[in-house]
């Protein structure tokens, strides 16, 4: 199978979960939170800190505004938690 086509398949195939997910309406960055968040955790549930979050190859690109409104929409919608005070950093997935 050629590289382009094994490329086709695994954009159905990511396309499929997050419906399966229900992360149709989540924004790409959106996206990418989660699945940094998930990647970091040292055990599922686990809390992530921000310098972590935003030092990721997931996230470094994203504009620090971008990252922070992201983490507003996903707390609002209940998909992640911060954790701690204001000013901690820590941020952890509720789902499963």
């Amino acid at each position: 199978m050629s590289l382009i086509k094994n490329y086709a398949t695994l954009r159905n195939l990511l396309h499929d979960m997050e419906e399966d997910l229900t992360f149709g309406d989540l924004s790409d960055t959106d996206k990418r939170v989660i699945a940094t968040l998930v990647l970091l955790q040292s055990e599922p549930g686990g809390n992530v800190h921000l310098e972590d979050i935003r030092s990721h190859s997931l996230i470094a690109s994203v504009p620090a505004p971008s990252l922070y409104r992201s983490f507003q929409m996903l707390i609002k919608k209940g998909l992640i938690n911060k954790i701690g005070s204001a000013r901690s950093g820590l941020y952890k997935v509720t789902l499963d």
